[in-house]
């Protein structure tokens, strides 16, 4: 019975440590699952993992893919203090980021700087958290890279900043009355509102040593640019942006003077200043000769392709804007010649045409006169009476199309030869259309016989739709034809003809214009000369 009952509890006994073997056998073998998943998604992972003792910061395991992004073997991580790696150039902040890890247990970065073994630089966003594993305090820190998001801000910020300064620079290509203002107008951009440094402009020259004369520049420069010893030749002094962009006449940059060997001769001045990136955008002058406008900044740019293009229209504009200002004497000479060039023509046209009309000469130039003085009565701007004036002068141009026997008829015309003369505004225009005079003087001659009320010809236009300067010149033609001789009767008088358009006021004739003119007879006393 004894050994009955042994033999059960032998059984219970073996049944409890198989059922424990079996269960521990279940949690290893999830746990080699675990483990093999784990290790699955450590490798594959398309972000960076580096995994680091909490207490000493050295690194335990890094992943496949953190070691082909930053060029380091797997030797090369293991055993090394994060702040160690070369990547992680900021060994400040590496060494603040992990005591703050120890404090906070997580710590997340957005855009945080790394530099791969060649250089490469990445813009990642790191993520770092501290956990139990098996009584060991473990940091995992997962890093994303975040380089394509980081260059395109970037590219964005840039890109608005060169458009603020391309559309400042328009407004001082428009105010900029020399080019030595207009120059220092654009480094000032660049500075203010471009955010850089410091910018300058240089000048190729053409001497034997092809040096880089420094024409204007503003912003933080200690004495930079005058020990710069820049140039254009193919050395050592003329490989640097400036240099490279005169030659080629294209951008050029250096992303970063610290790593550009080409920034040689000028690298330790320049990071003692603070600049880290220039960029040079070249443009040509008008007489043919090379300048460059060169900008520093003190971050380390991406320059992106829209920023690059907006830099080179802002050069552009630059050229023009000195080309224009170089050129504005001698257009405005020209524009002065062109204009005593065109007034020369109206009055050999006018005194041709009074040639033929022995009996209106002067009428044209009397006219004139009583327009010019009708104008100043009603405020017209100086240049618009000008052309008034000239217009008066040429008035009756369109009677070279009537018959001269028609115009010098000393007896009243016929209907039909009225109709003739009715022709002389229309075939006035049709000569004058075509001219490219600063004013409208064909339009002003072809509604000069027009009246407010459309009574006029040769179109019956009225009201609103007639140019004042027409309404004017049709006061000053009555006024003048009225007060002297005609062929076909004897001068009435300028009583008479002050008469007249008073008894027209208001109803074929402008109101204003007859009120203008009544003045200027009465009150200021002016007289017609024979």
């Amino acid at each position: 019975m004894a050994s009955t009952s042994t033999s059960k509890a032998t059984s219970a006994e073996e049944k409890i440590v198989e059922d424990n073997i079996a269960r521990l056998l279940a949690i290893d073998k999830a746990l080699r699952i675990s483990e093999t998943r784990y290790r699955r998604l450590f490798e594959t992972a398309q972000d960076g993992i580096l995994l680091l003792n909490a207490e000493s910061a050295q690194i335990e395991d890094v992943n496949p893919f953190l070691i082909e992004m930053l060029g380091y073997s797997h030797e090369e991580f293991l055993g090394k203090k994060i702040w160690e790696i070369g990547a992680f150039k900021d060994t400040t902040l590496s060494k603040d980021a992990f005591i703050e890890l120890q404090e906070k247990r997580f710590i997340r970065y957005d855009d945080l700087p790394l530099v791969a073994k060649n250089g490469q630089r990445f813009s990642v966003e790191f993520v770092s958290n501290v956990y139990d594993c098996e009584g060991v305090q473990v940091i995992q820190c997962n890093i994303r890279d975040n380089t394509k998001r980081h260059i395109a801000e970037i590219a964005l910020r840039a890109t608005t900043r060169a458009l603020k300064m391309l559309s400042e620079s328009n407004v001082a290509l428009l105010s900029a009355k020399t080019e030595s203002i207009l120059l220092a107008e654009y480094c000032r951009i660049a500075v203010d509102t471009g955010g850089y440094q410091l910018a300058w402009i240089g000048l190729a020259e053409n001497g034997p040593n092809k040096d880089v004369e420094v024409i204007s520049q503003y912003g933080h420069d200690e004495g930079y640019i005058s020990q710069c010893k820049i140039t254009w030749a193919e050395t050592e002094r003329g490989n640097g942006p400036t240099g490279r962009a005169m030659r080629t006449g294209e951008v050029q940059f250096a992303e970063d003077i610290s790593l550009d060997p080409l920034m040689a001769p000028w690298k330790e001045a320049a990071l003692k200043r603070g600049f880290h990136t220039s960029i040079a955008v070249p443009f040509r002058l008008p007489n043919e000769m090379m300048a460059c406008l060169t900008l520093y900044s003190t971050k380390i740019e991406i320059w992106s392709a829209p920023e690059r293009k907006l830099l080179q229209e802002i050069a552009s504009d630059l050229a023009f804007g000195i080309a224009a200002l170089q050129t504005a004497a001698a257009k405005i000479q020209y524009q002065v010649s062109l204009r005593e060039s065109l007034e020369q023509t109206i009055q050999v046209i006018a005194d041709t045409g009074e040639e033929r009309d022995s009996y209106t000469a002067g009428h044209q130039r009397k006219v004139a006169e009583i327009c010019t003085l009708i104008a100043s009565e009603l405020g017209l701007s100086a240049d618009r009476i000008h052309g008034l004036h000239l217009a008066a002068t040429i008035h009756d141009l369109g009677k070279i199309g009537i018959p001269a026997e028609i115009l010098a008829k000393p007896r009243r015309l016929t209907a039909m030869e009225y109709g003739m003369i009715k022709e002389h505004p229309i075939i006035a225009f049709n000569i004058l259309k075509d001219v490219s005079f600063p004013w409208p003087i064909a339009k002003i001659i072809l509604q000069h016989h027009e009246r407010i009320d459309g009574s006029g010809y040769p179109l019956g236009i009225k009201g609103d739709d007639l140019m004042l300067e027409s309404k004017i010149l049709a006061v000053a033609d009555v006024v003048e034809a009225m007060a002297s001789h005609r062929p076909y009767r004897a001068a009435l008088g300028i009583e008479a003809a002050l008469c007249e358009i008073t008894k027209q006021r208001g109803t074929t004739l402008d109101t204003e214009v007859v009120n203008a003119c009544l003045s200027i007879f009465k009150e200021q006393k002016y007289k017609i000369e024979n």
